[in-house]
This record gives structure tokens, sequence and C-alpha cells, in this order.
């Protein structure tokens, strides 16, 4: 058993959520959905979606991550502000493109063929 005082987990907020795919699947990649994928998604996060056959559960899955960290802010910020990359070994990782009062930003994205789901974890 783990035991955690007080200390420990001060400062920390936890963010989580779950998205159907099939909504971004029904909002296809194309010239009528543009305003709303570039309100959300930065060029380089839509570019990393776009080189894999089915885009959409990975567009699903760094929304979720957005959205979990948005959970965790104090202070509202839009999504286009947060950007998510991965690196080599597909870890994702938060690029903030605005001032947000964390330190430490962890975040885990998974899906499956109908949800993806992301965690977010911020100590401030």
């Amino acid at each position: 058993m783990i035991d955690l005082d007080d200390s420990t987990l001060a400062g920390l907020k936890v963010g989580i959520d779950v998205i159907e795919i099939e909504r971004f699947r029904n909002k296809p990649l194309n010239n009528d959905n543009t305003s709303f994928y570039h309100s959300i998604f930065t060029e380089s996060e839509l570019s990393y979606c776009t080189k894999y056959s089915d885009p959409y559960p990975h567009l699903a899955g760094i929304f979720a991550a957005k959205e979990s960290i948005l959970k965790c802010l104090t202070r509202p910020i839009k999504m286009i502000e947060i950007e998510i990359s991965h690196n080599r070994e597909g870890k994702p990782h938060i690029t903030a493109h605005t001032k947000i009062k964390a330190t430490q930003t962890l975040i885990s994205i998974t899906h499956t063929r109908e949800i993806a789901i992301a965690i977010a974890v911020t100590r401030s």
C-alpha cells in the first residue's frame, strides 16, 4: 500500500475525457469542416493525424487530451492554444502556446475502434 499524505498530493489536478470517435467521422476532414478542425487542432497535430489511413481515432485522442488538460486548469483557454505532439516512441506531451499555471503536465492517450480516452495530471 502506498501512503499518500496531503503534501504528496498538494497542487495535483487530474482531468479525464472520453469521446466517441464516430463524432469525428461524422465531420470528415474536408473543405466543409476546415474552420472546425482549425479551431481545435494545430497544423502539426493535423499533419500527425492525417499521416494515418484512419486519422479519426488520433484526432479524437488529441481532442480528449486537450479536454483533459482544460479540466485541470483554473483559467479557461482555447483548445488551439494547447498542442499535443509525440516523441519517437509515440509518447504524447503538451506544449502550451499561452501561459498556464501548471509547472508539470503528464498526459496519456488511448483509443479503441469506438472511443478515445485521455488523462492529464498537472502540478502547479
